[in-house]
């Protein structure tokens, strides 16, 4: 086993299990795109908005194939190897921007974050991680030392990690931060509610936070939404009164009493928000709920900024949590592909 990775390996197959991973994320993505009304996800980890649709479209599909082809062998000659080299830079470049300009935000204090990193900085150093491997491979052909097998288990590997990792960074990086700004409404996202009315102290957090919005003046309402509790109050009643006892007037508070899941919060408060003008809308709730309130929100063709609330003491279940939270993401994007 001595031989199982050489100093000049780790960094081929980091690259190629890293590469299958963009290329499956960024075919999915148009596929669903193109079958699917606000299926897009590319967003998360590269934002090429900018772009036209057309170009954008035609350079991410010929990126994902070389990806593709590069992860599992198929990539062998020169001329493939370079083209392929010549689609990542743009990539590349593209992420370094974004992570820079979120460092901008950062620095002017536009937006707050719990996280150092961005997630565009970790997509630009994959990027220049299978930059480098093209490289090597394109001028400086070697000899691999191990089996073809063991190669690809490795990549594998690799690739598996990446699709655990990518919502684990999502709510590191995106959950983390606060976007916190003047709207008109913050949608509070409910959660364990005791049967003598009590909030949970997660959901206290949470209320606490969408009080604190409305207190700076950044809204006129809440928007309390959730299901039925422990006992005979439900959630939304519960979040009503303990916001009224801090201090925000009864008609600034909304109720949507249908929302005992995610998709329904979002389905419910959609054309509630859409009926009283409610354009600009935040959406509070613990940060690594918040990656996929976004993905739910942006499926039903609205855009809403994210607020982490803020925990005044941290959950003892949050390890269950992280895992049910990197399951669901993957669930809630790859479900319209399962409509088809």
């Amino acid at each position: 086993m001595g031989h199982f990775l050489k100093l000049d390996q780790p960094l081929d197959v980091v690259a190629r299990g890293s590469a299958a991973f963009l290329g499956g994320f960024t075919l999915l993505n148009l596929t669903g795109e193109a079958v699917s009304q606000h299926f897009d996800s590319t967003i998360w980890w590269i934002d090429a908005r900018g772009l036209p649709f057309e170009l954008r479209f035609l350079w991410f599909g010929l990126l994902s194939i070389l990806l593709l082809r590069f992860a599992f062998g198929r990539c062998r000659s020169r001329r493939e190897l370079l083209l392929t080299l010549l689609l990542v830079v743009p990539a590349l470049l593209l992420a370094f921007r974004n992570a820079t300009s979120y460092q901008h935000l950062l620095g002017e204090r536009i937006v707050q974050s719990g996280s150092v990193v961005s997630f565009s900085a970790v997509a630009a150093t994959v990027l220049t991680v299978i930059c480098l491997s093209l490289s090597r491979r394109c001028f400086h052909r070697s000899d691999s030392t191990i089996t073809r097998q063991r190669r690809k288990l490795v990549i594998a590997f690799v690739a598996v990690g990446c699709c655990i990792g990518f919502p684990l960074l999502q709510i590191h990086c995106f959950g983390k931060t606060d976007y916190r700004r003047k709207a008109d409404a913050a949608v509070v996202f409910g959660c364990r509610v005791y049967a003598d009315g009590t909030l949970s102290a997660a959901l206290q957090d949470r209320v606490r936070t969408g009080i604190e919005l409305y207190q700076q003046g950044l809204v006129r309402f809440l928007v309390m939404t959730g299901g039925p509790g422990s006992g005979d109050v439900h959630e939304t009643q519960a979040m009503r009164r303990f916001a009224i006892n801090n201090g925000v007037p009864p008609e600034c508070i909304l109720v949507d009493e249908d929302g005992w899941s995610t998709d329904r919060s979002v389905a419910s408060t959609v054309p509630l928000c859409e009926k009283l003008g409610l354009k600009r809308v935040l959406a509070v709730s613990h940060d690594f709920h918040l990656p996929r309130i976004k993905l739910a929100y942006a499926r039903a063709g609205r855009n809403v900024f994210t607020v982490p609330a803020r925990q005044k003491y941290r959950l003892a279940a949050r390890p269950f949590l992280l895992a049910r939270e990197t399951v669901a993401l993957w669930a809630y994007y790859l479900r319209p592909l399962t409509h088809l």
